[in-house]
């Protein structure tokens, strides 16, 4: 599952996410369709949305394994995501 959420975050097609791990394409395609099948229950959803209460923004704080990030207001979303795909593939 960490190499799925790894390969959905990348932004990459699966063929170049594959030869970037050395993985065979058709074995990532293999078990996204089997975890996926396993997964689709509600509370499963990867995306939630969600409305601030007060016209402050002071922005989220995400827990990723042991490691709090906390995301203010106007945040670069490539180095979020760089950061996001690190921290998967160390946690």
């Amino acid at each position: 599952m960490e190499r799925i959420r790894s390969f959905e975050i990348s932004g990459l097609s699966r063929r170049a996410w594959c030869q970037e791990q050395g993985l065979p394409e058709h074995q990532l395609g293999y078990w996204i369709r089997k975890l996926r099948s396993r997964t689709l229950q509600p509370e499963n959803k990867r995306w939630v949305s969600m409305q601030a209460d007060s016209a402050y923004d002071a922005g989220i704080s995400i827990k990723i394994g042991g490691i709090t990030l906390t995301v203010q207001h106007g945040f670069d979303h490539q180095l979020l995501t760089e950061v996001v795909r690190t921290l998967i593939t160390v946690c």
